[in-house]
């Protein structure tokens, strides 16, 4: 009995002295935003020369199709090589790329660029010549 009377006695002090009285409750609202945005695609299509003649020059022309959402600006990092490799004997073909990269999707949700390539084929050794534009696309 007189462990539940020290009990009672403990409960009675602490909501009497332990509690506050008087203060007030404060808050504050955080308003939650999300804008959802179609992600990227990218295409690409190859570029083909055909057959190049020593001595003659040859251009070709090939395109990026990227798709998002209207209006978005981006970012167009390029890889792109400046002579192509015969796998064969590893010689190498001197290749000039030119491109102008868009900064934004259009508003019909396209950002189509082509690239422009020209080589001229003057001593380099018969065969097949291969190399690769990589293109990383990122909304900004």
């Amino acid at each position: 009995m007189k462990k539940l009377l020290i009990l009672l006695s403990l409960t009675t002090a602490i909501t009497a002295f332990g509690a506050p009285h008087g203060n007030s409750v404060e808050s504050a609202t955080m308003n939650i935003n999300a804008t959802v945005i179609r992600p990227l695609t990218v295409e690409a299509e190859n570029m083909e020369f055909g057959r190049v003649i020593q001595g003659s020059e040859a251009t070709a022309t090939a395109r990026y199709t990227i798709t998002g959402e209207p209006g978005q600006p981006i970012t167009i990092e390029l890889s792109a090589p400046t002579e192509l490799i015969n796998k064969a004997n590893n010689s190498k073909l001197p290749i000039t790329l030119t491109y102008t990269k868009p900064t934004q999707i259009a508003n019909n949700g396209d950002a189509s660029f082509d690239i422009n390539g020209e080589l001229t084929p003057e001593t380099t050794h018969s065969g097949v010549y291969e190399g690769q534009v990589v293109a990383r696309v990122q909304y900004q």
